[in-house]
């Protein structure tokens, strides 16, 4: 939650953004909110030299993936996006491109997973809880390949102390990363199958298994 409203702050500051640099307002205690946030202010960003905004996925990341799995120029592929913070602009680019994509990917595709099954509209789920946590577990670990970096936004910010006072001065990187939905089915059938294979067979649980993997990429 915390990269989210990260990136709604560095976003919607973007369009805000003024020519000069200084401190924001201190804000009047209120009895009802003794603790002030002093968002991140734009010092510049991907596109100030040339007078351009932010891309529309970068909007629509606000809302969540699915908003911009929605969009024309992503339709049939699955979406995910990666930030990272750095002192330097190359520094935070790198580490996002290959330390922290990787793995960020994996995580959240486990977390898809495990969405997927809690929302799964079908019946006897409680019979196979086990294989689902395994499902979610391997998927989690796995490293999917075929992702690729379609696009990318940086923003150079001054962050502030809870008191308002001037603190460090960051990179901020947000990447847009992409895959087909065809060939990510085809390796999340394998988990599926494979884990399935593993389950102790009932008839009972197999017709539970049938039916999650039937209904799996219906929310996925």
């Amino acid at each position: 939650m915390k990269k989210i409203f990260g990136l709604l702050l560095v976003v919607l500051a973007v369009f805000a953004i003024a020519s000069c640099v200084s401190e924001p307002a201190p804000k009047k205690d209120s009895p009802l909110d003794a603790t002030v946030a002093y968002p991140p202010k734009i010092l510049e960003h991907k596109g100030t030299a040339w007078g351009a905004n932010p891309p529309a996925w970068l909007m629509e990341a606000l809302k969540g993936y699915k908003f911009v799995e929605r969009m024309a120029d992503y339709q049939g592929k699955i979406v995910v996006i990666v930030e990272q913070d750095g002192e330097s602009r190359e520094g935070a680019e790198l580490a996002a491109s290959r330390l922290d994509a990787i793995p960020r990917i994996s995580t959240l595709m486990g977390l898809r997973v495990k969405d997927t099954f809690a929302g799964a509209q079908v019946g006897d789920k409680d019979k196979i809880e086990t294989y689902m946590e395994r499902v979610v577990k391997v998927a989690s670990e796995t490293r999917f390949s075929g992702f690729m970096m379609e696009d990318s936004w940086w923003t150079y910010l001054q962050t502030y102390t809870p008191e308002g006072k001037a603190d460090k001065r960051t990179y901020r990187v947000i990447q847009l990363w992409t895959m087909s939905k065809a060939a990510l089915e085809k390796q999340l059938d394998s988990i599926l199958k494979g884990e399935a294979a593993n389950e102790p067979k009932t008839p009972e649980k197999e017709r539970a298994i049938q039916a999650v993997q039937n209904a799996f990429y219906e929310g996925f």
